[in-house]
């Protein structure tokens, strides 16, 4: 493959997008955010953490923290089942470092590309979400999904932020 055969595959899989279910409703991130996704494992919980960190597990040998997704949109809890899973992504800290954390979803729907023309803004009404963990609104087989922005919702600062 040359460098601009290269380029392109790069470019292509920009477009790539893991969507999941979490609360019933079809979300998306990047994939090229993301490291693998895990099968629901025990989780040691941490102490005086926000609710929706749910501790950290074991992923090939690395202590990754987890969080509830559902409970970080305050939707809920995640009621595990067998479908239950756990996406590793790779968070950038200010410092440009690179950590992985683990999100917990109810289900994984398929990985896909989003064409960047049907990309579009979040509204500012209308999605049950935050719209703080929302980057943009992408038009999947005819309808709008959420693109959630990794960034706002592993805000370590804000994970880790200690609750008296």
């Amino acid at each position: 493959m040359n460098h601009e055969d290269a380029l392109e595959a790069e470019l292509e899989q920009d477009d790539q997008y893991l969507l999941f279910y979490v609360g019933g409703d079809i979300y998306a991130i990047r994939a090229l955010s993301t490291s693998e996704i895990v099968e629901y494992s025990t989780i040691t919980k941490v102490p005086l953490m926000p609710s929706f960190v749910k501790g950290v597990t074991n992923i090939r040998g690395n202590i990754v923290p987890v969080i509830d997704m559902l409970d970080r949109f305050n939707l809920g809890k995640t009621e595990v089942n067998n479908k239950t899973s756990i996406i590793v992504v790779n968070y950038k800290k200010n410092d440009e470092t690179t950590t992985q954390l683990g999100i917990i979803i109810d289900e994984v729907y398929e990985v896909d590309d989003i064409d960047s023309d049907l990309i579009q803004e979040t509204p500012g009404f209308g999605t049950k979400v935050d719209k703080k963990f929302i980057s943009k609104m992408g038009k999947y087989q005819g309808d709008y999904i959420a693109i959630l922005d990794t960034q706002a919702i592993l805000n370590i600062q804000e994970l880790s932020r200690v609750v008296k």
